[in-house]
C-alpha cells in the first residue's frame, strides 16, 4: 500500500487543488491520498474564509482520502515551523511514502540540495542573519544573502549548480520557500518520506484577478502549478467535475483571488472551484476576515497592555512595545497591522502575532519547537474527515503511528497526556473564537467543538446529508 501526502490550507479548495491530488495519485502510484490541513486559521495570520469542516468536505469530494488537522500552533507559524510541524506529524504516522507540493522551480533535486544546506548550516545562517536584520534588512532578504554566502563557500557536489541567481529565484517565490522548508524538515528528521513536486508557472498567490485559463495545482498558501490543459479521465473516474455546472471551461485563479471574489459575490467563483464542492462552499456563505475579530482583538490588547505581549508566540519585546505605544490609534485589525508594518516587520508577521494574542497562543517551554533536535511538539493526529473506502489507511495509521489518531474527541482524555490535551484544548478555543464571528453575523450558536465528529463522504459524487456527517451547522 502506497500513501502520498499533501500539506495544505485549501482556503478555499479550488480546481488547482483537485488537479494536484489527481496528478499526485497518478505520478506516485499512491493508493491513498492523505492531507494535513490547517484548521480555522491559516499561515498568513488570518482566518480561513470558510470553516475547517467545509474545507475538509471539499477536499474529500475533490480526491483526498483522509484529512488530518494541523494544530494552530503550527498552522499560524512561519514557513519553517508550519512545514516542520506538518512534516513531523506526517513522519510520526509512519505510513506516508511521498510528500507532494507545488513549486515555481519544479526541480526537486535543486530544492533538496538547498534544503540540505539550510539544515546543515542552520546555526551559521542564523548568526549571519542577525546583523543584517539589525541593519534594517528584511528577513527574506537577509536569509537570501546569508544562504548565498554559505553556498559560495562550499565546493561539495550538491552546491555546485546553485548560483546566486538560482537562489534569488528559489527564495523569492512562496511555493519554493515552503518546498524548501518541507525538504529541510524531511532531511532534519532523516525521514523516509520522498518529496515530489509539481511545477508552478502561472498565476501566483498575490494575484487578485479571476482569469479563465488552465487549471493549476497548489501549495499550502494557495499558489498554483501549471497544467497543460483541462483535466479529463482522472476527474471523471473520481466522480468529480472540474468544469462549471453550465459546462464552461474551468478557470485558474489563486486562492487570494477566489477569496476576494467570494467575499463580493460567491457566484463569481463557480468556474474556479470543482462543481461538486461549489454548492456547499457558497450556500449560506458568511465570509470571515481578520476584521471580523477587531473588537475581540482590541479587548485582548487593552487587557494585556499593562504586562506587554512578549510571552506570545513570535512577539519580541520590541514589537510588544510598539503594539502598546500605538494602541491608542487602534481602529481595527487590518488597519492596526498596516500601522505597525515596517521594513523589518512584514504585514504577515504582524498579523500572525496579533492572531497569537487573540487566540492566546503563547510559548511555554513545552511548546517551543526545535527542528534541530527533532523535538517538535506534535503529540497526536486529529482526524477531520475521511472517505469511505479509506479504512485500510486508517487501520494502518492506528497500527503503525507513534502518536494516537484522535477520531473521537471524547477519547482525548484517555489517549492524551497533559501537554497534548493542552494543545488540543488550545485548538478547541481557536475553533470557538472563529465560530463566534459567524455567531455575530448570523445569530447562530457557536457549535461545541468537543462534540464534533469527523466528516465522512460516501462517494465523491454524493453530497452527504448533515445527519450523516454528524456536523449539522454548515
Amino acid at each position: 500500500m502506497k500513501t502520498a501526502a499533501v500539506i495544505a490550507e485549501y482556503n478555499p479548495f479550488h480546481n488547482g487543488h483537485q488537479y494536484q491530488l489527481e496528478e499526485t495519485r497518478k505520478e506516485t502510484g499512491a493508493d491513498f491520498l492523505l492531507v494535513v490541513m490547517s484548521g480555522n486559521f491559516v499561515q498568513r495570520g488570518a482566518p480561513a474564509i470558510v470553516n475547517k469542516y467545509a474545507r475538509t468536505k471539499a477536499a474529500l469530494l475533490g480526491g483526498a482520502d483522509v484529512v488530518i488537522e494541523l494544530p494552530a500552533l503550527y498552522a499560524l507559524s512561519s514557513a519553517e515551523f508550519f512545514a516542520g510541524g506538518a512534516v513531523t506529524l506526517l513522519n510520526r504516522l509512519n505510513v506516508v511514502d511521498f510528500l507532494s507540493f507545488g513549486s515555481e522551480s519544479g526541480n526537486i533535486a535543486l530544492l533538496e540540495s538547498c534544503a540540505r544546506i539550510l539544515a546543515e548550516k542552520e546555526a551559521e545562517l542564523n548568526s549571519a542573519i542577525m546583523p543584517l536584520l539589525k541593519n534594517g534588512v528584511s528577513y527574506p532578504a537577509a536569509r537570501e544573502q546569508a544562504l548565498a554566502a554559505a553556498v559560495s563557500g562550499l565546493s561539495s557536489a550538491f552546491a555546485s549548480d546553485i548560483s546566486p541567481e538560482t537562489l534569488t529565484g528559489l527564495l523569492g517565490s512562496p511555493n519554493n520557500i515552503l518546498g524548501l522548508e518541507y525538504c529541510k524538515a524531511l532531511f532534519a528528521l532523516r525521514s523516509n518520506i520522498r518529496p515530489f513536486t509539481l511545477k508552478r508557472t502561472d498565476r501566483g498567490y498575490h494575484d487578485t484577478v479571476l482569469s479563465p485559463c488552465n487549471i493549476s495545482g497548489s501549495g499550502a498558501d494557495g499558489n498554483c502549478v501549471s497544467i497543460p490543459g483541462p483535466a479529463s479521465g482522472s476527474a471523471a473516474a473520481a466522480g468529480t467535475s472540474l468544469g462549471s455546472a453550465s459546462g464552461s471551461a474551468p478557470g485558474l485563479a489563486s486562492a487570494s483571488a477566489i477569496r476576494k471574489a467570494m467575499s463580493r459575490c460567491p457566484e463569481a467563483v463557480r468556474n474556479y472551484v470543482p462543481e461538486i464542492t461549489f454548492p456547499f462552499l457558497t450556500e449560506n456563505f458568511v465570509p470571515v476576515t481578520e476584521d471580523s475579530f477587531s473588537h475581540l482583538l482590541h479587548y485582548k490588547l487593552l487587557a494585556g497592555a499593562p504586562l506587554g505581549f512578549s510571552e506570545y508566540l513570535d512577539c519580541t519585546p520590541d514589537l510588544s512595545d510598539k503594539i502598546c505605544k500605538n494602541l491608542p490609534s487602534y481602529t481595527g485589525f487590518t488597519d492596526f497591522c498596516g500601522l505597525l508594518k515596517s521594513r523589518e516587520l512584514t504585514y504577515t508577521r504582524i498579523s500572525r502575532v496579533l492572531m497569537h494574542i487573540l487566540l492566546d497562543i503563547k510559548t511555554p517551554e513545552a511548546f517551543k519547537p526545535s527542528l534541530a533536535d527533532r523535538k517538535l511538539f506534535v503529540p497526536y493526529a486529529r482526524l477531520l474527515g475521511f472517505r469511505q473506502g479509506s479504512e485500510p489507511l486508517l487501520a494502518e495509521i492506528k497500527k503503525s503511528s507513534s502518536i494516537p489518531l484522535l477520531s473521537k474527541m471524547a477519547d482525548a482524555r484517555f489517549l492524551l497526556d497533559e501537554r497534548a490535551l493542552a494543545l488540543l484544548t488550545q485548538d478547541v478555543y481557536c475553533a470557538s473564537v472563529y465560530e463566534s464571528a459567524i455567531t455575530c453575523a448570523t445569530g447562530r450558536p457557536v457549535p461545541n467543538e468537543w462534540k464534533m465528529s469527523p466528516v465522512i463522504v460516501s462517494r465523491p459524487e454524493w453530497l452527504f446529508s448533515d445527519t450523516e456527517s454528524g456536523n449539522n451547522y454548515y
